[in-house]
């Protein structure tokens, strides 16, 4: 890819945020490339979405996302998206505190915090996150994943076409999430639908019988805060040693967590423990099938690979595509003066494509050393679980390395893109064996 592949010829007319050009395109690398390039901080005024800053270089993307005295999360704006998705976030938001008699100041969950707050409550599962528990599980991980590659690889050769994401990816990060919360086996494929819903705003994959669209996602949503107030009550009553456990009963300053704070702090735990490694496994798959030279290096040494092919398929996937903050003082970019209160946002794809720090960036190379991706952000909000999605992104890879999976498999359709801007996921991706 170069500047003479940009889809457009102006600034002002390029597009980073439409759906429709995600779904039709991926992700706008050309576009990125142009302003990582001619407009690394470039004030971005479209009529369906509110103004930011579009911040494309990996120096500033790390920058802005270290400097948490400058550039805030608690700003009011923390993912970006279209003006009619925000508005029906916010009546969403609006509706739920009625309902439920919550405070309408409190954010969704602790990602919207800043230091001191932010910093409390991560601490309070960070423990389990840790390399050193990750290593624990390693074993539990590895014979969950041979077990659900092989099971994936026996219908493939059976002639069957599956879809990568819901019939092989979704399983080894929902069933390790759900261990580690100490939820039933049972509740993971309703899990499953519910943390779905969360991000695929438009899909009627899970809708009744005659159910329209909106009364199907409210269903979702009350089903989900009803079993999450299940799960609550019954760690309270019955706690045991699992990571549920530890956020029902844990104290900040003292103080109990709210219903609200609790309801929050474990919808990220599910949702986010599972969502965005599911995505880098589904995409990266795709990937390293449509690169054969990859593959071989990958079976000629697994042991040796594996580490580095993760942390390149998190570079080359992005599944986190964009976080935005608020400036809390005017700040000089560029040549460009980020004014207070102004939002930016932090384009991970594009940084993550940039020639400064990779070379070769559009080449696919699991040996790829160093690899100082920005794939699970950078600084005091750096990705709570970044460890837990290598180990999983590792035990998977090695179990596919271990079959022919990635030699045979190939596409059997179009992937159908996730109707998210902050997301970069495919909810459907068919695929086969080659005959």
């Amino acid at each position: 890819m170069t500047l003479a592949d940009a889809r457009t010829s102006t600034l002002d007319d390029l597009d980073i945020h439409s759906i429709a050009r995600y779904e039709a395109d991926g992700y706008p690398w050309a576009e990125w490339d142009l302003l990582r390039e001619t407009a690394p901080c470039f004030w971005y005024e479209r009529d369906d979405i509110a103004p930011f800053w579009a911040i494309t270089r990996h120096a500033d993307v790390k920058a802005v996302g270290s400097d948490a005295k400058r550039f805030v999360n608690g700003g009011g704006r923390l993912r970006l998206k279209s003006l009619d998705i925000d508005a029906r976030y916010a009546a969403a938001h609006r509706a739920k505190v009625e309902l439920y008699g919550w405070d309408p100041d409190e954010p969704d969950d602790m990602v919207f915090f800043d230091a001191p707050k932010h910093t409390d409550f991560r601490l309070l599962t960070a423990r389990y996150f840790t390399p050193a528990q990750c290593r624990r599980m390693e074993g539990e991980l590895a014979a969950n994943a041979r077990r659900l590659t092989k099971e994936f690889r026996d219908r493939l050769a059976a002639g069957e076409t599956l879809d990568l994401v819901h019939e092989y990816s979704v399983a080894l990060p929902l069933m390790t999430i759900g261990s580690l919360l100490g939820v039933d086996p049972g509740d993971w494929a309703d899990i499953h639908r519910w943390t779905d819903a969360l991000f695929d705003v438009d899909s009627m994959r899970f809708a009744d019988p005659g159910e329209e669209r909106r009364a199907m996602r409210k269903r979702l949503h009350r089903e989900f805060h009803d079993y999450v107030a299940t799960l609550i009550e019954t760690k309270r009553r019955d706690p045991a040693d699992d990571l549920a456990t530890v956020v029902v009963n844990a104290e900040v300053g003292g103080a109990a967590l709210t219903e609200q704070q609790l309801h929050g702090y474990l919808k990220l735990l599910i949702a986010a423990g599972n969502e965005t490694t599911r995505n880098a496994l589904s995409r990266g798959v795709l990937a390293l099938a449509d690169h054969p030279d990859q593959v071989e290096l990958l079976h000629d040494d697994p042991d040796g690979l594996v580490p580095s092919a993760v942390d390149e398929i998190v570079r080359w996937t992005t599944p986190v595509i964009q976080f935005a903050r608020t400036a809390v003082n005017d700040v000089e970019l560029h040549g460009q003066t980020i004014r207070a209160g102004q939002h930016v946002g932090l384009w991970y794809g594009a940084a993550n494509r940039d020639p400064r720090v990779f070379d070769r960036p559009y080449e696919l190379d699991i040996t790829r050393d160093p690899n100082e991706h920005l794939g699970f952000g950078h600084g005091a909000h750096f990705c709570l679980g970044a460890n837990l999605a290598k180990w999983e992104l590792r035990a998977a890879l090695a179990s596919l390395a271990e079959t022919d999976v990635l030699e045979r498999l190939e596409p059997a359709g179009e992937p159908i893109w996730l109707t998210d801007l902050h997301v970069g996921a495919y909810k459907e991706a068919p695929v086969r064996f080659r005959s």
